[in-house]
């Protein structure tokens, strides 16, 4: 069993696992009690590992090859982007996300360099989870994962989506390479991530409310191109297209810099 059916597996039992609510639950988060307790385990479990680790990494590898390896990782990500914007019918940003990838695998060094975002080419984030819940597909409740953290019942499903339609796991065949990619990519987004928690770790008097408030935030702005229609918001437990309501091509273009983060 490769990586790809080990997290497809974890996701569905964590799916599982979370489905007792509790009592006078919080409508956005009926599984507080669960998802409490597993934000703890994996708080513990990246302080004494994961963060010890990227920590190291951060510190040995010289800057310009962090951002070159996140650029390669970006740019591996820019397939899938925009396989979902096929997929959710939106041609022009399909154009631009492809492109991307083009221009970044072929001048751009196999993607160590974001030719394409110095040139003005935009980049973008999305997913499966995304394309689902453009399709109408309701959230679900909101749960923590295992390790990997926020998630819901609709992007748990569409993470295993992204996980199984990766590139990585289409193109690389040799084990020890797979593991590796993976291990890396993991990891140089988890060192990616330490100037933004010593900013949550300020700003947050609890922790665990902040990034759930943020991840919910942040999944209705990217379904609905960073407006979602009046009055929904992150309360409510469905935050598919409002019927009839119009939909953006994109969201607003911001060229992406050379350090840009993966996806």
């Amino acid at each position: 069993m490769n990586l790809r059916h080990c997290l497809a597996a974890l996701a569905l039992v964590a799916s599982i696992t979370g489905c007792a609510t509790t009592e006078n639950a919080n409508p956005r988060d009926p599984w507080e009690g669960y998802n409490r307790g597993m934000f703890q385990v994996n708080e513990t479990i990246d302080t004494v590992l994961i963060k010890p680790v990227a920590i190291s990494y951060d510190f040995i590898l010289p800057e310009p090859i962090r951002i070159l390896v996140t650029n390669f990782f970006s740019n591996i990500g820019d397939v899938m982007i925009g396989v979902n914007d096929l997929l959710q019918g939106r041609g022009e940003q399909a154009f631009n996300d492809l492109g991307r990838f083009v221009i970044n695998t072929t001048l751009g060094f196999g993607g160590l360099f974001d030719v394409a975002g110095n040139a003005g080419w935009y980049k973008n984030d999305n997913d499966f989870g995304v394309t689902f819940g453009r399709w109408g597909v309701p959230s679900g409740p909101y749960f923590v994962l295992p390790i990997l953290g926020p998630s819901n019942v609709r992007d748990t499903f569409g993470w295993a989506a992204d996980i199984a339609a990766s590139p990585i796991d289409l193109v690389v065949n040799d084990p020890t390479a797979y593991y590796t990619l993976w291990g890396v990519r993991f990891l140089n987004t988890r060192a990616n991530l330490l100037p933004a928690e010593k900013i949550i770790e300020e700003a947050a008097t609890d922790k665990y409310s902040y990034l759930r408030d943020a991840f919910m935030q942040n999944r209705l702005n990217l379904i609905h191109d960073g407006a979602p229609p009046p009055g929904l918001d992150t309360s409510e437990q469905t935050d598919e297209p409002a019927a009839g309501q119009p939909e953006k091509t994109s969201a607003e273009p911001k060229p992406a810099d050379v350090g840009a983060g993966t996806q």
